[in-house]
């Protein structure tokens, strides 16, 4: 009676543990993904602004990665209403299929054109530098945007996601360009306004 009890008791925890084990890993992937895929804003020169997924550090391999940017414009509330309006102006919407370790991902190359702070010019432009859309003025916007995700490539195939909101002010763009408009002699790193992340 005994050995059949004993039997019994370790088939039952060999069970807890067999389902336990990848719960357990599901929850720590899970928790480990608020670290990873991380933004990065930076000026290089020659080249100008980029905004990566920031990923060398922590050399993971991230697949369907999606991103999109836009441009925000708070709009006051119209006569009877007290809420804002968004207005927003699509920069770019792509899709990659890998991000390997050791490897960024650049989701938004730009430049900051003007003479002074009241006639900055924001331009998108590719990794080179070459403007590739007009520009727009900064007073024609209030903040760039940028929405992105992607999974974590991982031995159990969960379906673990990076999923982040990266926001810059206008004003933050002023500060960067007075930083930058003499030009910079190495990379030089600035922090967005702010990260959101869906569901956390």
């Amino acid at each position: 009676m005994d050995n059949v009890l004993e039997q019994s008791v370790g088939q039952f925890l060999a069970l807890i543990t067999f389902f336990a084990f990848p719960a357990i890993q599901y929850l720590l992937l899970k928790w480990s993904a608020r670290r990873e895929g991380l933004p990065r804003l930076g000026y290089l020169p020659e080249y100008g602004f980029r905004l990566v997924i920031r990923n060398i550090p922590r050399r993971r391999f991230l697949k369907d990665i999606k991103y999109k940017v836009f441009l925000r414009k708070l709009v006051p509330p119209s006569k009877g209403s007290t809420a804002y309006t968004f207005y927003d102006i699509e920069i770019l919407c792509k899709e990659e299929f890998f991000i390997f370790p050791n490897s960024d991902q650049t989701m938004l190359s730009f430049q900051l054109n003007g003479a002074e702070e009241g006639n900055v010019i924001f331009f998108v432009t590719d990794k080179l530098g070459n403007k590739i859309q007009d520009g727009i003025s900064k007073k024609g916007f209030d903040k760039i945007i940028c929405d992105y995700s992607a999974t974590i490539d991982n031995f159990f195939d969960f379906d673990v996601k990076v999923e982040k909101r990266v926001v810059i002010e206008s004003s933050s763009l002023i500060r960067m360009w007075n930083e930058t408009r003499l030009g910079c002699e190495k990379f030089k790193a600035f922090e967005v306004d702010y990260i959101l992340n869906p569901g956390h």
